[in-house]
């Protein structure tokens, strides 16, 4: 159930009596005044709508999940994230509200489109497996970009998804989040043509050479550069959101040491056993994974924090 300025009804009514505010039953500007204070008193994003995660911060289960149609935010620096929030079953709240310490890269090894990875993950037999955030890319059949860049919200925050797998230590898995960006991942070169793991033909102009191999691939799928502008004005809004985040520690601050990008994205034997929270990628903690890659764009913009 969603709620903002102009809805009417006996819902508006009882958000207003959980406020402590006149309870009319109409949502004005007084009500939308009083819904900021409270998400910006509870950690929450202070646009005024209330949606599942205010809800829940009230204390008010609606039980009805949101989609990215009904709503969408702005955070401070312009970033607009489209909520399209997966099943409740999907994604964890046995331990209640959990503030993450630290941050996963994550990329699909699919196709561009966010929100059918979201769809994905809500129809897999997986259980909890998801991030918070997906970030759409390019077609590599070269179709139209008009997901591109885009970023999709999947859960409320200050809960989470089961996204590493088998790590080191539980709890960088259980306090931590994640972010995936719809990437194919490494491509194989036959002849003077570049193909996915699934043997989709991928257009030059998305093929990135790394010039060197990273776990035994010189040539991805590139990251776009919309797709790296988005995840920088992501992390910037995860410092606010999550204040507790060191997100220049860890890969950030490697790079920043002058650890070779190849090195850096390698396995951390610190990441792995949850000695270093920060910024991280999957392939940090986990030898067998191939996200992400050190593509110059990505590597600069992360230094750049």
């Amino acid at each position: 159930m969603l709620l903002k300025k102009g809805s009417k009804g006996k819902e508006v009514k009882e958000l207003q009596k959980a406020l402590e505010i006149g309870a009319d039953g109409i949502f004005g500007s007084g009500t939308e005044s009083a819904v900021k204070k409270f998400q910006k008193d509870n950690g929450l994003i202070a646009d005024g709508i209330v949606g599942p995660a205010t809800w829940e911060a009230i204390g008010i289960d609606t039980d009805t999940d949101t989609t990215a149609e009904e709503t969408e935010y702005t955070t401070k620096d312009g970033l607009i994230i489209e909520r399209q929030y997966l099943d409740k079953n999907e994604y964890v709240r046995d331990y209640g509200k959990i503030e993450p310490l630290g941050f996963f890269l994550h990329h699909t090894a699919g196709w561009d489109n966010p929100f059918a990875c979201v769809n994905s993950w809500n129809k897999d037999k997986r259980g909890r497996v998801a991030t918070q955030y997906v970030i759409g890319g390019t077609n590599v059949k070269g179709k139209e970009a008009k997901y591109d860049g885009v970023v999709v919200e999947c859960f409320p925050n200050n809960y989470l998804g089961w996204h590493l797998g088998k790590v080191g230590n539980f709890k960088i898995s259980k306090l931590s989040g994640g972010v995936e960006l719809n990437n194919f991942g490494y491509l194989t070169k036959k002849g003077d043509k570049y193909y996915t793991y699934v043997n989709t033909e991928v257009k030059p102009e998305f093929v990135c050479d790394l010039g060197y191999k990273f776990r035994g691939h010189q040539y991805w799928h590139a990251y776009s550069d919309k797709q790296i502008e988005s995840l920088r004005l992501l992390i910037l809004h995860l410092k606010d959101i999550y204040p507790k985040m060191d997100l220049e520690n860890g890969l950030p601050k490697l790079l920043k040491e002058g650890v070779h990008p190849k090195d850096a994205f390698e396995f951390n034997l610190d990441a792995y056993n949850a000695k270093q929270f920060g910024l991280w990628t999957h392939t940090n903690v986990r030898k067998d994974k191939f996200d992400c890659f050190p593509q110059h764009e990505l590597v600069e913009m992360l230094k750049g924090l």
